[in-house]
């Protein structure tokens, strides 16, 4: 070989081998374009805006249930947000669906964990409704925000946390192969009572006053009600912080237990949603019955545990077979509690209830019943619940009275009296002619025996009481021989004689024999020349007393005033309350807890004991110590 193609062979060789190194080299590199290219980018670019979001789907695996658990909320037309998988009862949703958005909004891919779709089970991204022999643990929960249109904003499932990095999650999009590490923070929580008000009666303890257990019962074989013990429990004054009692204790010899109510109390407080089921057509807020569906409503609630009957005025209404229990606050909004038959089934079939499954647990007899509760699949016997909420406003105390304005007193309503023109032109006459009037009334024989003023030569006449003192008297009567009248002449005289004693009569004065019986008289006058204390003028008496009573009157007036604002104020908020809770209970009815219903099943013979009893026991605890 000669040299010039020695060294082409040389060249190519050296060519080949490059070729090879290179191609190995690439075919060793991971792929730039359907991985690590994307790492530091956004998974959603036209995702900018948290509130396109209208709807949240969550997508799960139970392993309890091993089935796959479908939850969504979403903005309906009216601008609610309700639950679709779940009848589309109300969600508390706007909130937690905004923190879950702003949370996906700009989400970037930290970094590439593998593109082999074999690795899904690995990190936990395979899809929640694969279908193959996946565990729980190998699913991952699919997450999906759409806009109004339905349009999917967001799109991914997410797996297992990577261990070592805080709030990192291995993610996949659900049609792509590649497993990315990616920083989340939202609650992929898809459990019913996570995206509801789960507090059921949004009841304070403290303020509920008055507790009422109708404890019936229905007979389904005779369709009949029987009637049991009624339990009325109240605070005193209808004051929360006033004591329960109980109505219609006997004597003294009863004590009340207040424990099981107080517990009753808290429970209300308490009582949470398990499952809710969309209320029959036919039975309004208030369980009155309409006639015209009345047998389908039937058949539709005696599986439920609910009955139509009459009440004492021949109306038809709604009965539970578990008896009523009545709940007031202070507020005035009372409560109405139904308590139905036991709801059976999985967990989902107790949040939603399937109808035909429902159908099914009719029919089981008892060992079936007992087979379930023994296998796990159910947590001990929920209820089912209808709740009818109204407003009492007895239940917010006595209403203010208002104050009886005073009367009046009749003295104060007469007009003053008129004086007439003759006394005020003349009074001094009127005294004089009363003067002459009293001296002619009052005067004796010896007061006129003077016979300068006499003629001695006049008849005897008798002069009439009330003839003018200008009269003369005659002889007969100035005679000295006859002095009683003097001793019995009243005290009214002796002005008279002191006016005669200053006219100038000197010697007719010093010669009256009687004028030492004057005495007593004169005394009398010593004391009504003194000024007389003026008298209350009894007008202005009642005018002081009115006065104070229209003063005390207007001081409780106003506190009335006050006090009715207050009330007025309590009487609003109560039946605004009772509007939004009968806008909340108005379309559903509901599943609670086992624990619950126990809590509100009590006796009497719970509550009240008798003094008898109790001084038993202790004798019988000191018997035996004796013996």
């Amino acid at each position: 070989m000669n040299p010039s193609s020695r060294t082409f062979a040389f060249v190519a060789a050296a060519g080949l081998s490059a070729l090879a190194a290179f191609g190995a080299w690439y075919s060793t590199q991971p792929s730039s374009v359907s991985g690590f290219a994307d790492v530091g980018t956004e998974f959603f670019t036209d995702f900018d805006d948290p509130t396109k979001a209208t709807s949240l789907a969550v997508v799960d695996y139970d392993s309890t249930e091993k089935d796959v658990q479908t939850f969504s909320v979403k903005q309906n037309d009216d601008g609610l947000w309700v639950i679709p998988s779940h009848h589309n009862y109300p969600a508390e949703a706007e909130d937690r669906l905004a923190k879950t958005a702003t949370s996906l909004l700009g989400l970037k891919k930290t970094a590439v964990q593998s593109r082999s779709k074999d690795d899904w089970k690995l990190y936990g991204v395979a899809a929640p409704d694969a279908d193959g022999a996946a565990t729980g643990e190998e699913r991952g929960t699919r997450l999906t925000l759409s806009d109004g249109s339905g349009n999917p904003l967001v799109d991914l499932i997410i797996g297992k946390p990577v261990e070592g990095r805080s709030g990192s999650f291995y993610v996949r999009e659900p049609e792509k192969n590649t497993t990315y590490i990616a920083q989340l923070n939202v609650d992929l929580s898809a459990k019913f009572s996570d995206w509801i008000e789960p507090d059921l009666l949004k009841i304070t303890q403290t303020d509920l006053v008055k507790i009422v257990l109708d404890n019936y019962s229905i007979d389904e074989q005779q369709e009949t009600v029987n009637k049991k013990e009624v339990l009325e429990f109240e605070k005193e004054k209808l004051e929360t912080s006033g004591k329960w009692t109980l109505a219609n204790l006997k004597d003294e010899s009863e004590e009340f237990d207040a424990s099981p109510i107080q517990s009753i109390a808290t429970n209300l407080d308490q009582l949470k949603i398990v499952g809710v089921r969309p209320k029959p057509q036919g039975l309004d807020d208030n369980m009155r019955i309409n006639p015209a569906v009345k047998q389908i409503l039937q058949m539709q609630m005696q599986a439920q545990g609910y009955f139509i009957g009459g009440d004492k005025d021949g109306k038809e209404r709604l009965y539970s077979n578990e008896g009523e229990l009545i709940a007031g606050t202070n507020n005035g909004v009372q409560y109405t509690l139904y308590f139905g038959e036991i709801a059976r089934g999985s967990g989902k079939d107790i949040e939603v209830g399937l109808a035909a499954d429902e159908k099914k647990e009719d029919t089981k007899d008892e060992s079936d019943k007992t087979a379930d509760e023994e296998s796990g699949e159910e947590d001990g016997p929920r209820r089912y619940l209808l709740v009818k909420v109204n407003f009492n406003e007895a239940l917010l105390g006595e209403k203010p009275v208002a104050p009886i304005e005073p009367t009046k007193p009749e003295i104060l309503n007469e007009a003053a009296p008129e004086k007439s023109a003759p006394v005020e032109a003349a009074p001094g006459a009127n005294k004089k002619d009363e003067s002459k009037a009293e001296t002619t009334e009052t005067e004796s024989p010896v007061d006129s025996c003077d016979p300068q003023d006499e003629p001695t030569t006049e008849p005897t006449v008798e002069t009439p009481a009330t003839e003018s003192p200008a009269q003369p008297a005659t002889q007969e009567e100035t005679s000295p021989a006859k002095p009683e009248p003097a001793t019995t002449q009243e005290p009214a005289a002796t002005p008279q004689k002191t006016e005669e004693v200053k006219s100038g009569d000197t010697a007719k004065a010093e010669d009256a024999p009687p004028k030492n019986t004057e005495q007593p008289a004169t005394k009398s006058d010593a004391e009504d020349a003194k000024p007389e204390e003026p008298k209350e003028d009894p007008k202005q008496i009642a005018q002081q007393q009115y006065d104070a009573a229209m003063g005390l009157y207007e001081t409780e007036k106003k506190a009335y005033e006050e006090d009715l604002k207050k009330f007025e104020d309590k009487v609003k908020a109560g039946q605004e309350k009772v509007k939004e809770l009968s806008t909340r209970f108005a379309g559903w009815y509901y599943v609670i807890s086992s624990d619950s219903f126990e809590k509100f099943r009590i006796e009497r013979k719970d509550v009240v004991s008798t003094k008898a009893t109790l001084e038993d026991a202790l004798k019988e605890q000191e018997a035996p110590e004796q013996n």
